[in-house]
């Protein structure tokens, strides 16, 4: 996944925008933070697929071990 700073993404926003729209996601960097942004039938695709997968998430991080 290609990566861009703000700045960069603001430079080329409507390309990006339009690339986006066509399915490419990318990672937008500002500091030491990261974001994606991604078409939003993925980002649905991706919510189904946990809500799907709850006990199995669930019984690997609701525990006391670790911490």
């Amino acid at each position: 996944m290609e990566k861009f700073t703000v700045e960069e993404f603001q430079a080329d926003f409507d390309n990006l925008l339009e690339r986006v729209e066509s399915g490419e996601s990318f990672i937008i960097t500002y500091e030491k933070k990261e974001v994606v942004i991604m078409p939003a039938n993925d980002y649905e695709c991706i919510v189904d697929a946990i809500k799907e997968n709850d006990d199995l998430i669930r019984i690997h991080t609701d525990h006391e071990e670790g911490c």
